[in-house]
């Protein structure tokens, strides 16, 4: 589950003039006895609660926290109290939106999302609205699920929702692939680049107690600040700096940002060759992955018209099939395993089962083989061997030693003759 920065998990709920109650130990509680002032500060009946007495209530009860005694026991117990509001009010927000059951039924579609309603979570942790950025109580809280993007928010929530799902960003735009330099706050008009809140740089050195302000915080992705609500400190790759820089350092993204990279995440759509070949050169993995990846594309043209090899798909692992029939585009997946050595392993793993099925297990194959004709050998060779060598023109196979010194391609030289022939 993703963390939420330090300043939302209770300046948020309590506002920053409340003390948090597990600030108040023992021996700083004072013994001075309760006021008329505790014990009266309430004048509603709790039978008959409505959204817009609480509030009045809400804020009654923090003007009166601001006018006692820090610590003392009166504090505790506005404080208490200030937290059973907050509860009413989040209880009866709740049932006013439950209130036509039919509605919750039917699928919402919103800025791209087609949100459910969750009746039982099966999930062990709380989670995060994506909205307001508050926790979701299993026990206690009613939610919607984006079935595409894995958004969530409150049943309260729904009206308040600006995002667009990462699953609509991901099919109509591309990634980003060049490294984004920040352009300013000013570029932005010192507002949030999702939901516009005005946002600005904190200086702690000049005022270490600025935490009303909203914090500018930017995204390493798109280059752009964000307010506290929408960047929440998550890290993530970032494809540009790893295609550009092969640097695996995970650095601060918006949440928005950070859902699209998770949902790319297993997606193969960057090709290495074409964005930076220059990678090849320098990385002897990468070489290697290749020149492999080059031998299965042509010992596919055996395996697909195999008969036995199309038999044993079944018994072939998910992993094996992904590697030998996938494509030159690799996902930031593939990269980090590439980075970590473990995706030339697995392809390592699949050449040898391929090689071992063609060359001695399967008689088809076998007999599929080929003897170069120019040096005569009874050796026989395949198109994936190291030493082997394709002519362009009619796909014969030779020994690359006896393709460089040779004066002719013996069977296009047969075509050519058998053509002549024909024609006369």
């Amino acid at each position: 589950m993703s963390s939420l920065p330090n300043d939302f998990l209770f300046n948020v709920e309590m506002n920053d003039s409340v003390i948090s109650l597990s600030s108040i130990s023992s021996d700083s509680v004072s013994s001075e006895s309760s006021t008329s002032i505790s014990d009266n500060f309430l004048t509603i009946n709790e039978n008959d609660l409505n959204e817009d007495i609480l509030r009045k209530e809400i804020e009654k009860c923090n003007q009166m926290i601001r006018t006692t005694k820090e610590c003392s026991q009166e504090r505790m117990r506005l404080v208490r109290r200030l937290v059973e509001l907050r509860f009413k009010l989040e209880m009866v927000t709740e049932i006013k939106a439950l209130e036509n059951k039919n509605q919750l039924i039917e699928t919402k579609v919103i800025f791209g999302h087609h949100l459910s309603f969750v009746w039982k979570p099966n999930w062990l942790e709380n989670k995060i609205c994506d909205v307001c950025a508050k926790t979701i109580w299993k026990y206690m809280h009613q939610l919607y699920e984006c079935s595409d993007c894995g958004y969530y928010c409150h049943i309260f929530c729904l009206d308040k929702i600006k995002r667009v799902c990462t699953a609509v960003l991901a099919s109509e735009h591309s990634m980003i692939l060049t490294i984004t330099p920040s352009n300013g706050l000013l570029s932005q008009d010192y507002k949030c680049a999702e939901c516009q809140s005005y946002i600005r740089i904190r200086n702690t050195k000049l005022s270490s107690e600025d935490t009303l302000s909203l914090e500018a915080r930017l995204c390493d992705y798109d280059g752009k600040f964000y307010c506290p609500l929408h960047h929440w400190n998550n890290t993530a790759l970032i494809p540009a700096r790893v295609l550009c820089n092969w640097q695996f350092e995970k650095k601060c993204v918006s949440q928005a940002s950070f859902q699209l990279l998770n949902y790319n995440y297993k997606s193969k759509m960057y090709n290495l060759e074409k964005h930076n070949p220059k990678l090849f050169t320098y990385l002897e993995s990468l070489n290697k992955i290749k020149n492999i990846k080059n031998s299965l594309v042509k010992m596919k043209k055996y395996l697909v018209l195999c008969k036995v090899w199309n038999a044993q798909l079944k018994n072939v692992s998910s992993r094996c099939h992904e590697l030998l029939y996938d494509s030159v585009l690799y996902s930031m997946k593939d990269m980090v395993e590439i980075h970590s050595g473990l995706f030339l392993e697995d392809l390592q793993r699949v050449y040898d089962i391929c090689e071992k099925h063609i060359r001695y297990e399967c008689e088809i194959c076998k007999n599929q083989g080929y003897i170069c004709e120019l040096c005569q050998k009874d050796t026989i060779i395949f198109p994936f061997d190291e030493d082997a060598h394709s002519c362009d023109k009619c796909d014969n196979v030779y020994h690359y030693q006896c393709w460089k010194n040779r004066d002719f391609c013996p069977k296009c030289k047969r075509i050519k003759e058998r053509s002549r022939l024909q024609e006369v």
